[in-house]
């Protein structure tokens, strides 16, 4: 248990000094939760996954209660450090709170994604290590390539669904691309780990 709360740790420390840096750095008028959160969520959804893949990895017992744990309870301290944020460094944004329902709701289901990500790859590879890494790098070069082709493309990876959630612009027209997202890059890559993760111990 160790290792997931250095990893919360050091994950939800980023989180907070990013909600931080982020409004620091940005003019007044375009201080916005928004903003705050969508540098925050991203921060934290680079160490999530890390949690799932090395439980993943260990065949924890309850392992998705375990990994889902760590993953709402750190989009929780994402979300509140960018509202204290938002509230005490000073903004002239006309709305300074828009679209804050959906970045609420966004921050939870993206970093749910996140780390269901890190579970399959973790029960899959087997190494919480190697796991890990493959959080980042395969996921952002999916991006990077479907991102070239098209901007609606690129919602079918987890970084480019999860924008739109952070940003709180998140629609109608995105849902069918967003379950086809989980359904492939969650549900379908925890169920090829889980068999493989059997037939290894088999």
């Amino acid at each position: 248990m160790r290792t997931y709360r250095v990893i919360a740790g050091v994950t939800g420390v980023v989180g907070v000094l990013g909600a931080v840096g982020s409004q620091v750095a940005t003019v007044s008028a375009d201080r916005t939760f928004a903003t705050t959160s969508t540098v925050a969520q991203s921060l934290i959804s680079i160490g999530v996954p890390f949690i799932g893949a090395v439980a993943g990895a260990r065949r924890e017992k309850s392992l998705y209660k375990l990994a889902f744990g760590y993953a709402v309870g750190l989009a929780a301290v994402g979300l509140i450090a960018s509202i204290l944020v938002a509230l005490l460094v000073p903004s002239t944004s006309n709305d300074l709170w828009q679209h804050a329902p959906m970045i609420v709701i966004g921050s939870f289901v993206t970093q749910l994604v996140a780390q269901s990500l890190g579970t399959g790859l973790g029960l899959l590879i087997g190494r919480g290590v190697i796991a890990s890494i493959l959080t980042i790098v395969p996921p952002l070069a999916v991006y990077a390539v479907l991102a070239a082709i098209g901007p609606g493309v690129r919602r079918l990876t987890p970084y480019g669904s999860a924008q739109l959630w952070w940003k709180g612009t998140f629609s109608g027209s995105d849902v069918l691309p967003f379950l086809v997202m989980v359904a492939i890059w969650g549900v379908a890559l925890n169920v090829l780990g889980l068999y493989v993760a059997r037939s290894r111990q088999a």
